[in-house]
């Protein structure tokens, strides 16, 4: 800047030489007042200066910022929540014996009239054998015992039901009347005493029939005579032969045994239905059950004289679409062990009269397979039975899994965000969203409460949006997926995402089966169904603020103390501001100069830097421009000249002084131009 003073001295004291008149320049003042222009600095400013993206802050295709937060699994529920089978204990129960059924038995007996008469000493009947004659009156007591054999079936036989009938064919010429004991031909000891009555000669026939309850039938059998009378043939003569016999016949009917020697016939001894309770031990009703790998071990003891064959049955399972039907042959006698796979298999519980959930049912039938040999049977033989479900993984359940509340595991959202913490102020978004997306293979209606929050210096600011029912399957194996929002028109979530913020944090509940009345009572799950929950917030740059704080070095290391001319008066100075805008910010711009150790020489408000004017979309489309002069005094004018480093430093806010909403895109940009002028006064 000297020599361009110098210059101009010469140039003047030139054209001064041209003159005719010589003037003494040392009697001649020369007094110049030159501008001297210093340009102090410049900002291009940029939103990529300001909000640097990272994985928070993102624009779109139509260059509009967006803060994004998502957080994966804020809630998850898994099928173990809500419903499991409890281990089963073994259950026991027994087949007895009880009375059996046996074959009906027969047994003939024939007595010849010449055994009566000799044991009745009858001869005048022996004497006429094979003759005409004269049958005399009979009236005998205690004739004798005849017969001795058993029968073929049983050798011994207690009885708990059944008859013993006593037939009698007489074949003598006279009608008789008898009385005969059912006697143990080994002990005499009488079994049953029969009465016979005026049964007709020659092929007559008669009976009588006695109950075999609480009898015991020995395996030697006599008839016993106790009366035998007889009108005889009066005045007739008849043809009187001794080998003539009067035929016994015994016969039975409905026998059952409770003690017994005896062959015993194939037959059914019991027939019954068990329940299986696979109550969880809660509200919960379980309707249908499909076991992924299941096994029914069984273990029976049996007592029993003869083979069993045991029918296990499910009713109303399906294995491969067949139903789960099962024949177990257990020796007489003997312990066998085994089990039933059930996998796969789905099972039907709802079929016990009395309680129509839960409940698995077993349909046993026994059969006694009968030999063709004597055994020794007794009522109190039992098949004693062990059922137990073991390896139980469950690959459905179908049914009402009861009203529970589970609680949301609380956590804390990051808004750690790092273009923050380049501003202070207040930035109130105007249609921040959180969308909760949800993934559901469990069949059933479950409310989700979300209790979420912001906090500062202590104040809760809460979400307050609606509880929804969460989208769920409706059939088995399927899963449902769906997103749930909370925005503007349904929430308190300006409240919320109005920043700086102490924490954010989230919690609250589900609520399974909550209102049956409308979603009915039918639930499923699978082994592998769960609900996740991931959280996505967004909160689009449509926003206002107040406060908004924003610094930057202008200029710094600068050398300016020794552009004004030597022995120059300095006349005035001014800082000269030029700026364009298109950001929707208003700034209130502060010049800050600092010497070499950064001492603060001079603070200098320039003003008010007015925002471009937003359409309705609230983005501005014409850029504001300004130019502006502020007046220095001297001392502000030296503080200038010694500045070694210069600072900028905004305030703003957006449009309308933050109360209308504005976009910030990635084109808005605040271009500053700042220069000082200086007007000296040179004597040369």
């Amino acid at each position: 800047m000297k020599k361009l003073f110098v210059s101009a001295f010469v140039s003047i004291m030139a054209l001064s030489s041209c003159q005719s008149d010589v003037v003494d320049p040392t009697s001649i003042d020369i007094t110049a007042a030159p501008v001297v222009a210093l340009p102090l600095g410049g900002i291009g400013l940029t939103m990529d200066h300001l909000l640097i993206p990272d994985s928070s802050l993102i624009f779109d295709d139509n260059t509009t910022y967006k803060v994004i937060v998502a957080q994966d699994s804020v809630f998850g529920i898994d099928v173990n929540d809500l419903i499991s089978i409890p281990t089963q204990s073994p259950s026991n129960s027994s087949i007895s014996m009880g009375t059996i059924a046996v074959t009906n038995v027969s047994l003939t007996q024939d007595i010849a009239l010449g055994a009566v008469a000799a044991d009745a000493g009858l001869s005048p009947i022996s004497s006429a054998h094979g003759s005409n004659s004269l049958f005399p009156p009979l009236s005998e007591t205690n004739v004798g015992t005849y017969g001795g054999s058993g029968f073929g079936t049983f050798t011994s036989a207690s009885f708990s039901n059944g008859t013993l009938t006593l037939g009698l064919t007489n074949g003598w010429p006279v009608p008789v009347s008898m009385g005969i004991d059912l006697v143990n031909s080994s002990t005499g000891a009488t079994i049953l005493t029969y009465a016979l009555n005026n049964i007709a000669a020659n092929g007559g026939t008669g009976s009588d029939t006695e109950s075999l309850v609480n009898i015991t039938l020995p395996n030697s059998i006599g008839f016993k005579i106790t009366s035998l009378t007889s009108p005889g043939s009066g005045t007739s003569l008849v043809a009187i032969d001794t080998t003539d016999n009067l035929e016994l016949v015994i016969s039975s009917a409905d026998l059952e045994v409770y003690n017994a020697v005896t062959q015993i016939s194939t037959q059914d001894i019991s027939s019954d239905t068990q329940y299986v309770d696979l109550s969880t031990g809660g509200s919960e009703e379980l309707r249908e059950l499909m076991f992924s790998t299941a096994s029914f071990d069984y273990e029976f003891v049996s007592t029993l004289a003869e083979d069993l064959e045991l029918n296990l049955n499910f009713p109303g399972s399906d294995q491969n679409g067949i139903e789960v039907d099962t024949t177990i042959t257990i020796a007489a006698g003997a312990t066998t062990t085994g089990s039933i796979n059930l996998n796969g298999t789905v099972l039907d519980l709802t079929q016990d009269p009395s309680q129509n959930h839960s409940k698995l049912p077993i349909a046993v039938a026994a059969t006694l397979v009968g030999s063709g040999n004597l055994v020794n049977i007794d009522s109190s033989d039992a098949l004693d039975m062990t059922f137990e479900m073991t390896n139980l993984q469950f690959g459905h359940i179908k049914g009402y899994f009861g009203s529970q509340q589970i609680t949301i595991d609380p956590g804390a959202v990051d808004l750690a965000i790092d273009f923050l913490e380049n501003f202070d102020g207040e930035i109130s978004f105007a249609e921040p969203s959180i969308a909760m997306s949800i993934t559901n293979s469990i069949g059933l209606p479950i409310q989700l409460v979300l209790d979420f929050n912001s906090y500062k210096d202590g104040t809760a600011y809460g979400l307050n949006g609606p509880d929804y029912v969460l989208p769920y399957p409706t059939t088995v194996g399927n899963t449902s997926t769906g997103t749930l929002s909370f925005d503007n028109t349904n929430s308190s979530i300006v409240d919320v995402f109005t920043l700086p913020k102490d924490s954010i944090t989230y919690g609250g509940s589900v609520n399974v089966n909550h209102d049956t009345a409308t979603f009915g009572t039918e639930n499923f799950v699978t082994n592998s169904s769960s609900i996740s929950g991931d959280l996505l917030m967004e909160m689009p740059f449509f926003f206002t603020a107040t406060g908004l704080g924003f610094y930057d070095t202008l200029a710094t290391d600068q050398n300016n103390s020794g552009i004004l001319p030597d022995g120059s008066e300095l006349e005035s100075a001014k800082i000269v501001l030029q700026t364009a805008s298109t950001l929707p910010l208003d700034a209130s711009l502060t010049l800050s100069f600092y010497d070499a150790n950064w001492n603060t020489l001079l603070v200098k408000n320039l003003g008010l830097v007015e925002s471009g004017i937003p359409d309705a979309n609230g983005i501005v489309v014409t850029p504001n421009t300004l130019d502006a002069e502020l007046e220095l005094d001297a001392n502000e004018a030296n503080a200038v000249l010694d500045a070694v480093h210069i600072t900028v430093e905004a305030t703003m806010s957006t449009y309308n002084a933050g109360s209308d909403p504005v976009k910030l895109r990635t084109d808005a940009t605040l271009n500053l131009n700042l220069g000082a002028q200086f007007k000296v006064n040179v004597t040369l």
